[in-house]
């Protein structure tokens, strides 16, 4: 029987250096995420602040004084609570 000489690893891993590492994978993936999210929250943004353009061309176009204030009253309310959850949304973001 032919015996085969047992080769000694001498790798030591540097495990300083891999949590490094990660570390620094783990900073780029958030500040990826914090961008994804303001360019997703801009977005919604604009979403909210067209709805409440249309809302209150709607209200201008109608002949009745209760339905334009209804609407110009609900457009308000919508870019109210839209700029108030944005808001706060983006301070988590930033956290």
């Amino acid at each position: 029987m032919a015996t085969t000489p047992i080769q000694s690893s001498n790798f030591v891993p540097d495990i300083e250096a891999a949590v490094e590492r990660a570390r620094e994978a783990n900073d780029r993936l958030a500040e990826v995420g914090r961008e994804v999210s303001s360019a997703y929250l801009n977005s919604v943004e604009q979403y909210f602040v067209g709805l409440a353009k249309f809302e209150r061309k709607l209200g201008e176009q109608s002949n009745v004084e209760a339905i334009t204030s209804l609407l110009d009253s609900h457009a308000k309310l919508t870019e109210d609570v839209a700029k108030t959850s944005i808001s706060a949304t983006r301070e988590l973001i930033t956290a």
